[in-house]
């Protein structure tokens, strides 16, 4: 799998859905953030977290494999 990421180039349409996660995830976090300033309780920080993780981990699901059916492809 080492070689199969390393040589990978992702589509465009990939780049702009794995920003379009980082996004996401970024203001789930800060929206976490701020519920704990607001409230005092460290869960929303986590719930922050864990929606984040929503949007990030289906990302990088797609994102490897695309990457392995590109190298099955090749072959």
């Amino acid at each position: 799998m080492k070689g199969v990421m390393s040589d990978y180039k992702p589509s465009k349409a990939m780049t702009r859905e794995l920003i379009w996660a980082a996004a996401f995830e970024t203001l789930c976090f800060a929206a976490g953030l701020v519920a704990f300033l607001a409230t005092g309780k460290w869960i929303w920080i986590v719930m922050g977290l864990l929606a984040g993780l929503g949007f990030s981990v289906p990302a990088i699901i797609k994102f490897v494999r695309e990457a392995k059916e590109r190298d099955r492809a090749s072959r």
